[in-house]
């Protein structure tokens, strides 16, 4: 007996989607960035350095006003101003908004982090490598797994 999807090639074209990566890192920032360009991803990268600059990207405020609605959140834990659990909190507790994935990536194995993460809802937790070669490698499985594999929720009416 074969499988179901045997005969079934996995997608190869990924979508152009949204992704806003919230990073208090420089460097993380546009390291994350050439590995999402190096996936495959030709536009619609966006990034914000702290969580008070996050919450005011999703709820459309300010200086972000005008901006795309992301389809994707990469998240880190450890940010200035609103740490990346209250942002993902936020988030997740606004009707309008639960609906984006939140991919937390994070430095820390911390099992309380973790956990946290799950209990508010976080789609993913996931371990930043540190090797740059798996790193780039991390970035393109997620883009694919996001990006062709998985049908993302459409914003509520």
């Amino acid at each position: 007996m074969s499988s179901p999807s045997a005969g079934r090639p996995l997608p190869t074209t990924r979508r152009q989607i949204e992704i806003l990566v919230v990073e208090s890192n420089p460097a993380d920032t546009d390291l994350t960035e050439i590995a999402f360009r190096k996936a495959g991803l030709t536009s619609g990268f966006r990034s914000v350095s702290d969580g008070e600059d996050a919450l005011a990207y999703v709820h459309k405020t300010g200086k972000y006003a005008s901006v795309a609605t992301p389809d994707l959140i990469f998240l880190d834990l450890s940010l200035p101003k609103v740490s990346g659990l209250d942002v993902l909190k936020a988030i997740k507790s606004t009707p309008h908004l639960m609906h984006i994935p939140i991919v937390v990536a994070s430095g820390s194995e911390d099992p309380e982090h973790i956990r946290a993460v799950y209990a508010l809802n976080g789609n993913c937790f996931m371990r930043k490598p540190s090797d740059l070669t798996q790193f780039l490698r991390f970035i393109e499985m997620c883009y694919e797994f996001w990006g062709s594999i998985v049908t993302l929720s459409p914003p509520p009416r």
